[in-house]
């Protein structure tokens, strides 16, 4: 298996880089309702559902926090993991622009610690930790844009960092 480099010495244990899939499923929504059609972002490397869309005719909608531990306990169940050709399921070198990302808490753990070394890098080491916040990020298959859905946000807002730039 491939690992990220250990971005921070912090971190016990490398987190693997992602193996993502992309495909269907047919999954009730609720033990009450019959199936409907999703569309699935699986990472197989954690392994885990990453995001998880409706598609039936006339709804498209984002799968909620339970429902798609629902679908992941589902796949999971299934094996889909050990085998996704076999279930239909194609690689993907990043999300699809559809897909709405989740993290796992390791990986917010991650982005969480690279956001503090952001917050208090000298303004010459800004650039080289993003950068190593971007290796990471392009490791499991996201983009800057998707981690702002990962990390907490504080619970009173921006703080000022040395040389009186507002860090978030």
């Amino acid at each position: 298996m491939n690992w990220l480099d250990n971005v921070s010495s912090d971190l016990d244990q490398p987190i693997a880089a992602a193996c993502l899939m992309h495909g269907h499923w047919l999954h009730p929504l609720n033990p009450f309702s019959e199936p409907v059609m999703c569309r699935v972002v699986m990472d197989v490397a954690e392994p885990r559902v990453v995001a998880a869309q409706v598609i039936a005719p006339g709804q498209v909608q984002h799968l909620g926090s339970a429902e798609l531990e629902d679908l992941n306990a589902a796949m999971l169940a299934q094996d889909v993991h050990r085998s996704p050709a076999a279930w239909g399921m194609s690689p993907c070198a990043k999300l699809p622009s559809w897909a709405r990302p989740s993290f796992s808490e390791r990986q917010i753990e991650e982005l969480e610690r690279l956001q503090g070394y952001l917050s208090e890098a000298e303004d010459e080491d800004i650039d080289n930790v993003l950068l190593l916040r971007d290796d990471f990020l392009r490791g499991i298959g996201m983009s800057d844009h998707d981690m702002y859905r990962a990390v907490r946000q504080p619970e009173h807002g921006t703080a000022p960092r040395r040389g009186g730039r507002l860090a978030s």
